[in-house]
């Protein structure tokens, strides 16, 4: 049975306020972020904070997934073996442009499954669709290996790679590119998240543009904040009206 991810939390590891707030959110998913939010020097005492946190009790609730840094970095490959130890449910993986890429990603945390005794193919993998290549595989990317539970759209760089100006993701090249990173997922029958929403204070923009998101056919969206977390989860909630028309459905496909 697929995971709800109707709102997926981007929560710094650089700061124990940031899991405090995380704590309280109604996200479904945690997106514990090694990359952006943590400075070079930082990095190695943020994943070993992340182990304890991941070991925490008040974070059992939600899917506790880990965004590790890029595998072109020094610091991937401690992130994964260290996270699939510590018990993380899934890795976001950033810039992630070929099959090979995701596959030698796969390859790797299999390992660290088994180092760590874990049942086999027990962590996902939520790949991060950000760069004009990965646009370009994003189908093959999507159905590479039955661990990706998701593909994400990654907007803002993506336009840095267009070098086009930080754009909105609602018309234009990113626009389109979000179209195909949707319909990559849903031809890999697996879950398409929706971009993040970069002004804070205004709700009615989010709103308006998850609405978007969900008639595109997202099935989910990133938060960077707390408090876009149940405006998001409201829209991707079903009204009690949606949910029983879905039920007269269903009990008509089983009568005929």
């Amino acid at each position: 049975m697929s995971r709800l991810r109707r709102s997926l939390l981007f929560v710094p590891a650089s700061s124990e306020r940031f899991f405090a707030k995380a704590k309280d959110s109604l996200a479904d998913t945690l997106i514990f972020d090694l990359e952006d939010a943590v400075a070079p020097e930082r990095k190695p005492a943020a994943r070993d904070t992340l182990k304890e946190v991941l070991g925490d009790p008040g974070f059992a609730r939600f899917e506790r997934t880990v965004r590790i840094n890029a595998l072109d970095t020094p610091y991937f490959l401690d992130d994964v073996l260290a996270m699939v130890v510590a018990g993380a449910d899934g890795l976001v993986v950033p810039k992630t442009n070929t099959v090979e890429g995701i596959l030698f990603v796969d390859r790797l945390v299999s390992l660290a499954e088994q180092r760590a005794g874990r049942a086999a193919n027990s962590v996902a993998l939520l790949p991060l669709i950000e760069q004009p290549e990965a646009i370009g595989n994003a189908f093959a990317i999507a159905r590479a290996t039955p661990r990706i539970a998701g593909i994400a759209f990654g907007h803002g760089d993506f336009s840095l790679a267009m070098g086009i100006k930080a754009a909105p993701s609602t018309d234009g090249i990113v626009f389109h590119a979000r179209c195909q990173v949707v319909m990559a997922a849903k031809a890999a029958g697996i879950t398409p998240i929706d971009n993040v929403f970069l002004q804070i204070p205004d709700i009615e923009g989010l709103v308006a543009e998850t609405r978007q998101g969900k008639q595109l056919g997202y099935e989910g969206k990133a938060c960077i904040h707390p408090n876009q977390v149940e405006p998001v989860n409201a829209v991707y909630t079903p009204t009690p009206e949606e949910v029983e028309y879905a039920r007269e459905l269903i009990a008509a496909f089983a009568q005929a």
